[in-house]
């Protein structure tokens, strides 16, 4: 049970400390007084968020201090303290700072922590009610949680089991869906290399070179005429009897072998001339060979163009170059003789997925076997519970439909259904209930799970919003049942809840020297009849309210 709260310059409280008791304990004010304050400082120490807009006005931090005495879960939390190293003797004190700078320490029993250290030991201490648990129920997702947390040991041990095996399936089925992803690429990846491969063998490619020697061929070709034309034009200049270059040289070197005659320094002259004649012979010798050797074939024209033009596309696929094209070709026929699917077997994997998947469908149906046995107990209970809280009418069930595949909490979809009035056909709760029976359900629930809940201390902040007083008067008698096994906190503006309290406790502001504080402080049996009497008839108190405050407490006690 939650003992004692200290509270330091957090929100409008500069300082508080609050000692708890057993039972049912009723925080009581106005609004705006700071009740829910307090429970923001509670869920603090339960590991809630903190913000430095928590922090009261012109200070540099805040400090929250809780002292837990466990009850029913003492052996678990020593088990987590021994687990992270924490100090631990049948007591805990929690301590949370806030810093303006935005540094957060948690301190258990002395020892720093961490936050998440701080929410799994702050599980086994308080229950608070509020939007959470409205989101809960009105959440057709989670309703399977609500039944689940009213299950057995046995169960919880089975559900443990089976999540364990669901958590192995996931990742070998995620493991499966990639291979045959990879697969499928890989074949897509192979079927490329296969067409590249095969496009290159059939180039039947041997020479890196091989363009360039085509390229020159292909000027040759394609020039032949101009090329015979111009060497039959030489040929004839050369060889024409009166004026041809060969008649008109054999003249000149005549005249430079007659010029040698008359001088030594002649001499080279005439065997300048004497070489430059043979050379020219020469050349037009060599030049008479190359037109006998050339030859323009029409069909080999056409090969040469066509091999050029797939040269080309080659090297604009995998070139640039005709030594790029072959590079590539030796790397593809690489690839394509180390080709292999990444190592995992897919028939392996199936085969697991497929034992694991019989484990599974076999826990699974025992989940469900023992949900059903769980809900229809719920459902009695839950009646009864909303029977006394003026719901005697409605009429609930708990719907079970099989899921697609598996879930994490095996394969069961339920649904929660109502019909909160005598005539009306049950529909799914989250689509008619309104926010009164969303409390009353809520209570219910709570009522309920309190036997089981591993928490010492529930607190319930307005739950009786938007009731009437009829039904504000049977909430309050749940939760006095409920403060018979825990200790039960309960803020409200209701009278008939306030008067249910075993204890109450009066939140007030107040403003001094320009600043607001909140105070928090017991009631004496005086106080709380004229406290209930300000509820009841406001602030006008008269002898008849508080009559009426004394008569409405003794009917709680009867």
């Amino acid at each position: 049970m939650l003992v004692e709260l200290d509270i330091k310059n957090f929100a409008i409280i500069k300082t508080l400390k609050v000692r708890f008791q057993e039972h049912m304990t009723v925080l009581i004010g106005e609004t705006g007084a700071g009740k829910s304050i307090l429970i923001d400082a509670v869920s603090l120490l339960l590991g809630g968020r903190g913000q430095k807009e928590m922090i009261r006005s012109g200070e540099s931090k805040a400090v929250i201090t809780g002292l837990f005495e466990p009850e029913d879960q003492k052996a678990k939390i020593a088990e987590l303290c021994e687990e992270y190293g924490l100090p631990y003797d049948d007591q805990l004190v929690i301590s949370r700072e806030l810093a303006a700078k935005g540094r957060n320490v948690v301190r258990i029993n002395g020892q720093l922590t961490t936050i998440n250290v701080l929410r799994e030991i702050g599980n086994y201490l308080v229950d608070i009610h509020g939007q959470n648990d409205q989101q809960v129920l009105m959440d057709q997702e989670r309703q399977i949680d609500l039944v689940d947390n009213y299950a057995d040991a046995e169960f919880k041990n089975l559900l443990a089991d089976y999540q364990t095996d669901y958590e192995q399936w996931r990742k070998l089925t995620a493991q499966l869906t990639q291979l045959r992803k990879n697969s499928q690429e890989l074949a897509q990846k192979q079927d490329i290399l296969q067409f590249q491969h095969d496009e290159l063998e059939a180039a039947n490619l041997k020479d890196p070179h091989e363009d360039e020697l085509l390229e020159e061929e292909f000027n040759e070709l394609n020039n032949y005429q101009k090329i015979a034309d111009t060497a039959n034009y030489f040929m004839q200049l050369y060889d024409d009897d009166e004026h041809g270059l060969d008649t008109l040289l054999n003249d000149a070197q005549e005249a430079a072998n007659n010029l040698g005659n008359y001088g030594s320094k002649f001499k080279d002259f005439s065997k300048t001339v004497d070489e430059a004649v043979y050379a020219l012979g020469d050349a037009r010798s060599e030049l008479s060979d190359l037109m006998d050797q050339m030859d323009f074939d029409e069909e080999h024209f056409q090969y040469v163009t066509n091999r050029i033009d797939t040269l080309n596309s080659l090297k604009k696929k995998y070139g640039p170059s005709l030594e790029d094209v072959f590079d590539f070709y030796q790397k593809v026929q690489a690839e394509l003789s180390q080709f292999e699917t990444g190592g995992l077997d897919e028939g392996k994997l199936r085969s697991q997925v497929a034992e694991i998947e019989n484990r599974l469908t076999e826990k699974a149906n025992k989940l469900h076997s023992m949900r059903e046995l769980l809900a229809r107990s719920l459902e009695k209970q839950i009646k009864n519970e909303l029977a006394d809280l003026y719901m005697e009418k409605a009429r609930f069930s708990i719907n079970f439909e099989e899921t697609k595949t598996f879930t994490p909490k095996g394969t069961d979809n339920i649904t929660f259904l109502i019909a909160p009035n005598p005539g009306e056909e049950l529909m799914s709760l989250v689509k008619i209930v309104s926010g009164g029976e969303q409390s009353r359900l809520i209570l219910a629930l709570k009522s309920i799970f309190s036997k089981v809940e591993p928490v010492g201390t529930m607190i319930f902040d307005e739950i009786d919003t938007g009731v009437s007083g009829r039904v504000s008067a049977a909430i309050g008698r749940k939760m006095h049942s409920i403060g018979e096994i825990k200790q039960v906190i309960a803020i409200t503006h209701s009278p008939q809840v306030a008067a249910a309290g075993d204890q109450r406790y009066l939140v007030a502001k107040e403003v001094k020297d320009g600043a607001t504080f909140t105070q928090v402080g017991p009631l004496s049996k005086e106080e709380t009849i004229t406290a209930i009497a300000q509820m009841m008839a406001g602030s006008d108190v008269t002898d008849a309210a508080k009559q009426n405050a004394v008569d409405l407490m003794k009917s709680f006690k009867k």
